[in-house]
């Protein structure tokens, strides 16, 4: 509620709310007088100490569900607690990946928290030290003390990462979001507070949860030994079993963010663990991070210290490990780097694949896994990685031949095909395709000791990735001649320009050399053809489901993704159980060749349309077959014969 130059909020019911005003990099504008304001001038309030928070709104338990509240004069109050004395003192980083709150003014770990998160936090943390001693004073030993002191640290961690003042409100569950709900710490222009003693989002009692759930599954039937060390160093070890998840080149921060929860941990057990905790902040200098900051901005001093650290570790890995048993490591980095010819070819991949190969392995295996979780934030209208990709290693024989670049692509060629096709049948996520092909293509390359370029120079691992991704743009091409004539027709319109117009003309001459015509694809509700001008029918456009016109491929795919964007999985699940099985596998097809080409084209949205259909693929096919089970007439047979 705007009054002259103040303005005051009160939460009311209906549908017509005011506009607010949203922060984007191009700055913002007044909600008072409408003004545009530069995004450099909203920073500068910031870092000047310009920027502060207003109670918006009280959430409480209603029955049915969460009623919203204006905030009354004892909740506000309630609100402006004093900043405890025994917080901890440390700063944010000045340049880091993945974390930009200093330029707002956030300069210690605490301003990222409001004065009554730093209230629970602090005495939380003095709690598991009290408990430690009181293990102790009951009969505990000084071993068991520390073990519970650590799950109890792990719980006030659980409770920083969802209350702080990066945590915003998810809408479309009613409920918290916390704070890493991505590799990283963003500015956030509103946040949730909890109550911890409350029995919602981010809770004590929540926390403990989600804690005693994890050590209940932990494999505790026999006695292990964690040693922290630098991977870098040689250790000695010898006829051991590697499985890594390397750090992921310039994608993640690893130690600034450990910061975070680190400074709390500390605060909790120093006395338990003095050693690991002797630094105010964690270690950052060691860190295999291709991070320019730490080489004032030079990109590609920080592409060498990565190189040469990643190398340094692999070879020291190829030592410790048992010949018998493969090393196994985890990646699930997405490819997006394009050379000056559009070859992609990711610097990530490269830089890693190079350190495995140049240390001595081959790689013999590709495991896709699914280990992101649905609900993160990126899981809404993101084409983020759904799986890791388990890269399994072997020591390279000794006597491994040298090839030619001719014969290297020609074995590609032979053994990549039937490995994609397996891949597609085990239901892997489009937006994983690229990365799991690298495992069969590296594969080739990796068993030869040297593949030799045409003027006897060695093919760079660049190189070989760039064919591979040649040949995987190769066999969706070839999957587009199975097609019939109008869905070939389709798949080419849609990749030269989507849903948007071409002139008659244009689309003319493209179904003359599909062998069919504009006029039919028009009749058959595949096109909008008038006054000149052709385009695609959107797949909100899409006549009612016709089974006696469903004569197209294309047709298929577009109604599975329009069933599966507003009806999820039983819509689409009704149209697969009138279908044979051999269709609805090539609408399958069509549809990781369709986020194949809006992935490249950018249209974020129709790439995550498409994924989203494979994606539910398997949970697709089991309500299929049980609609089909449950609507059987022993007399007349399917429900849907007809």
């Amino acid at each position: 509620i705007i009054e002259g130059t103040n303005i005051r909020y009160e939460v009311k019911q209906g549908k017509k709310a005011p506009e607010g005003t949203i922060i984007r990099r191009r700055g913002a504008k007044c909600i008072c007088c409408g003004a545009p304001i530069e995004f450099a001038y909203i920073r500068d309030e910031g870092t000047e100490g310009r920027i502060s928070a207003v109670l918006l709104a009280i959430v409480g338990e209603a029955q049915g569900g969460r009623v919203f509240l204006s905030p009354n004069k004892e909740q506000v109050k309630a609100s402006m607690t004093n900043i405890p004395d025994d917080v901890p003192e440390s700063d944010t980083p000045y340049k880091a990946l993945g974390i930009n709150v200093r330029a707002y003014g956030f300069n210690q770990h605490k301003d990222l928290f409001s004065p009554r998160q730093l209230m629970a936090l602090t005495t939380l943390s003095s709690l598991v030290s009290d408990v430690q001693e009181e293990v102790q004073r009951s009969g505990g030993s000084k071993e068991y003390a520390i073990a519970v002191s650590t799950y109890l640290s792990f719980i006030v961690d659980k409770i920083a990462d969802i209350n702080s003042t990066m945590t915003g409100w998810n809408i479309n569950r009613d409920g918290l979001r916390n704070t890493f709900s991505m590799q990283a710490i963003q500015m956030s222009w509103s946040y949730a507070e909890t109550n911890p003693f409350s029995n919602s989002t981010g809770c004590i009692d929540n926390a403990i949860d989600w804690i005693v759930r994890c050590l209940y599954a932990l494999p505790a039937s026999s006695e292990g030994v964690a040693h922290q060390a630098d991977a870098q160093s040689n250790h000695l070890l010898k006829n051991v079993m590697v499985s890594t998840d390397p750090p992921y080149y310039d994608n993640i921060g690893y130690a600034d963010l450990s910061d975070f929860f680190y400074i709390w941990m500390r605060q909790s057990l120093k006395e338990a663990y003095p050693d690991l905790f002797r630094t105010m902040l964690v270690p950052k200098t060691e860190e295999l991070v291709a991070n320019p900051f730490k080489f004032e901005g030079n990109s590609d001093k920080a592409r060498q210290f990565f190189e040469d650290g990643m190398l340094e570790t692999f070879k020291n890995i190829i030592g410790y490990a048992n010949n018998n048993t493969p090393v196994t490591v985890y990646y699930a980095f997405k490819q997006n780097d394009e050379d000056e010819n559009s070859y992609t070819a990711s610097t990530g991949w490269e830089t890693m694949l190079s350190a495995i190969i140049h240390a001595g392995f081959s790689i013999t295996g590709t495991w896709p896994l699914r280990t992101e979780r649905a609900t993160r934030t990126r899981g809404v209208e993101s084409n983020a990685l759904a799986s890791s990709i388990v890269l399994v290693c072997r020591k390279r024989l000794e006597d491994a031949p040298t090839t030619t670049r001719r014969d290297f692509i020609n074995t590609l060629k032979r053994e990549l095909k039937p490995a994609l096709h397996k891949l597609q049948q085990s239901n892997i996520a489009p937006v994983d395709m690229a990365q799991a092909a690298i495992g069969p293509g590296m594969g080739v390359y990796s068993r030869y000791a040297q593949v030799l370029e045409a003027d006897g120079t060695p093919m760079s691992v660049r190189t070989a990735l760039q064919l591979i991704n040649q040949e995987l743009d190769v066999f969706f091409n070839e999957q587009d001649g199975e097609l019939d004539r109008e869905s070939r027709f389709c798949v080419e319109l849609y990749s030269q320009a989507a849903f948007n117009e071409i002139k008659f003309g244009e689309a003319d001459v493209l179904a003359r050399a599909k062998n069919t015509s504009v006029d039919g694809l028009a009749q058959d509700g595949l096109l909008l053809a008038e006054k000149g001008i052709v385009r695609l029918l959107t797949r909100e456009e899409l006549p009612a489901l016709n089974w006696t016109k469903l004569r197209s491929t294309w047709m298929l795919t577009q109604q599975l993704t329009k069933a599966m964007e507003s009806g999820g999985n039983q819509a689409t699940a009704a149209i697969i159980a009138t279908l044979p099985g051999g269709s609805v596998e090539q609408a399958k097809a069509l549809a990781y060749r369709l986020f194949s080409i809006a992935e490249r084209k950018g249209w974020a949205k129709e790439a995550f349309a498409y994924n989203a259909l494979v994606n539910a693929w398997k949970d697709v096919q089991t309500s299929a077959a049980e609609i089909v089970a449950t609507s059987r007439d022993p007399k007349q047979g399917s429900l849907f014969d007809t």
